[in-house]
């Protein structure tokens, strides 16, 4: 459940607006004709406003290739681009200059339930372009599986303000789920993460980590 969720999403990152002979080209057999065109005005015009056009894309060829009715699959592609409209404003309502990476990130967390109020308090906890990337696809991912929008945006909150790296942040999603195997709820689990990655950016980071210790002083010359 976490690969699908999560890895498939994350790999998609390098693939925003490559294009590659435009997207007719990137459609051509792959969707009917009525879909193919809808994407390509849809897309053209996302593309002017500095969306990215990779999730339309996606979106028509998934529901294509699953036999969808071309009707639903227009009006999913539609949807597709207001959820990237609304992550675009929420992202510049949080200080963000957003890239199609990130508009990608908060589309796919706002599909997954997040609300744009979400996305923008993510944005503003001043975290990179690529941390917070990273921070919106495990978000949306928590939300799929279960963690409410409160604990969900106060655990992610708290790990992009500690300025750990990406690598931990992708672990949030097994370790809420090891916390839900062993009884507690989605809620529980990330909010006994969220307080857990508090006390531990009190601290400062583990030995090993940070900065370096000094180097004790060398002995006197006899």
């Amino acid at each position: 459940m976490i690969i699908a969720l999560l890895t498939l999403p994350l790999s998609l990152l390098g693939m925003q607006q490559t294009g590659g002979g435009g997207i007719a080209a990137r459609l051509a057999g792959r969707v009917s004709p009525e879909v193919a065109a809808l994407v390509e005005e849809l897309g053209t015009a996302a593309s002017a406003r500095g969306l990215p056009v990779d999730p339309l894309i996606q979106k028509a060829i998934e529901g294509s290739a699953k036999g969808v009715p071309s009707a639903r699959v227009t009006a999913a592609v539609r949807l597709v681009v207001m959820q990237l409209d609304t992550a675009a404003v929420a992202l510049r309502e949080g200080g963000v200059v957003t890239d199609t990476l990130v508009i990608a990130a908060g589309e796919f967390a706002i599909t997954a339930g997040l609300s744009g109020h979400d996305i923008t308090a993510l944005a503003r906890t001043g975290a990179s372009a690529q941390a917070l990337t990273v921070g919106l696809r495990v978000a949306g991912t928590l939300s799929a599986m279960g963690v409410p929008p409160a604990e969900n945006i106060e655990l992610i909150s708290t790990k992009l303000r500690s300025g750990q790296p990406a690598s931990d942040l992708l672990l949030l999603p097994a370790r809420v789920q090891a916390e839900v195997a062993r009884g507690v709820t989605p809620a529980q689990a990330a909010a006994g993460l969220e307080r857990a990655a508090a006390a531990q950016s009190r601290r400062g980071p583990p030995p090993g980590h940070g900065t370096p210790p000094p180097h004790p002083p060398a002995p006197p010359h006899p």
